[in-house]
């Protein structure tokens, strides 16, 4: 008899067996999307320097004291400081140097007056109006402080964090491998699109919409160049292959208890350590995983709709953990059905769904297999037995 697990079940098993891959140094230029292996720590305030906010003129201390007296100053334009200059300067009672945005304040600076608050006479400039200390001037470390923590060790390195670390100054960052996840499609009565077909033939769709799902969270898919058979020497054959050059194996196909369908028994000829068979949802009673040569094997229905759904609940957070990432898995919430499922199940069951926002409030609408349509906040719904009318409170999560 079998034993079914739980999804949470399968899920915990699933990653319990597998480690994030080893990391690599990259060139920061190629780590966009990549996963950061480790914190990743400014060494440097950012800025290093204190600088001007905008085009204005740096005043020293004593004159700003004289602006508070109400009377109009007037100061001799020494020299220009231009963005990027590195050389240093100092400011003197009487002088001022005209400073353009980000660049280097010179010694004694007390403020810097905008360009627009001045009146300019010759090789001089005549402001008034009282002055505030810190005026318009940006202190050393303003951003990041040296020790301030960037990245975050699982932290996917997005442009804007890539940004952060480009202003530290930092060239290397150590980041996880990206998973490989070996497709294998397995049933006699499947085509490859392109190929002729005849009558008792269908197209394989389920590598399509696998693939896709594979890239979508960073990892590289690997296709078979052809659909394996429902012969058990070829698709152990496979399952060979695809643990010498891959990460993860997903196996569609071959999941029920019929006369072709093999790939369990591919499993047990193989030696690999079964880790469950069998879950307890709907799609998911014959799925199962198992571990061969290190390599987490999964075997999910031919259905792409159930296919796509188990990628999404089943596999997803193994791979992320996969990947090194710490912070992308998607929780569950509850939500209430806005619209009633078409077919209440009796068991524990998934389908997809969208977020409505209607009027302040949230709801689910469930969506059925044929729903193509763009949808704007998708949603994968669990639904508890019996389940399924308006108002019922479900588990959801984004995806």
């Amino acid at each position: 008899m079998t034993v079914y697990k739980s999804l949470e079940e399968a899920i915990s098993i699933s990653c319990e067996n597998i480690q994030a891959l080893d990391s690599e140094h990259l060139h920061i230029n190629d780590t966009f999307m990549r996963v950061a292996a480790e914190n990743i720590v400014s060494c440097i305030d950012v800025p290093n320097f204190d600088r001007s906010s905008m085009d204005g003129y740096a005043i020293a201390r004593a004159d700003m004291e004289i602006l508070k007296t109400g009377n109009p100053l007037s100061l001799q334009v020494t020299a220009t400081i231009k963005a990027g200059s590195i050389e240093s300067k100092q400011v003197r009672a009487g002088e001022t140097y005209r400073i353009m945005t980000g660049a280097l304040l010179p010694e004694g600076c007390a403020a810097v007056i905008r360009q627009e608050d001045v009146q300019i006479e010759g090789n001089f400039i005549i402001a008034c109006g009282s002055r505030k200390p810190g005026e318009n001037i940006r202190r050393a470390g303003h951003e990041l402080r040296a020790g301030d923590k960037v990245a975050a060790k699982g932290q996917v390195l997005t442009a804007e964090i890539l940004e952060r670390v480009a202003a530290c100054g930092i060239e290397k960052i150590l980041v996880h491998k990206i998973p490989r996840i070996y497709i294998i499609e397995t049933g006699s009565e499947l085509l490859l699109p392109g190929s002729p077909i005849k009558a008792g033939q269908i197209y394989d769709s389920n590598r399509s919409l696998i693939s896709g799902k594979i890239a979508s969270t960073g990892a590289i898919p690997l296709l078979v160049d052809s659909i394996i058979e429902d012969d058990l020497p070829a698709i152990m054959n496979e399952i060979e292959k695809a643990a010498q050059v891959s990460d993860m194996v997903i196996i569609s196909g071959g999941t029920g208890n019929g006369v072709y369908d093999l790939v369990y028994k591919a499993f047990e000829h193989l030696k690999a350590r079964p880790l469950f068979r069998g879950i307890n949802i709907i799609p998911g009673k014959g799925s199962s995983a198992a571990l061969f040569k290190g390599k987490l094997l999964y075997n999910l229905s031919g259905n792409p709709s159930a296919a796509g759904l188990l990628f999404e609940a089943l596999i997803k957070p193994a791979l992320l953990k996969l990947k090194g990432d710490l912070f992308s898995t998607q929780e569950w919430f509850d939500i209430q059905l806005g619209s009633p499922i078409k077919s209440i199940k009796l068991g524990r069951s998934l389908c997809r769904g969208e977020m409505i926002i209607k009027q302040g409030y949230v709801y689910a609408h469930p969506l059925s297999k044929k729903d193509n349509r763009t949808i704007n906040i998708p949603l994968i719904l669990d639904l508890q037995a019996g389940q399924g009318a308006i108002g019922d409170t479900v588990r959801a999560k984004l995806y």
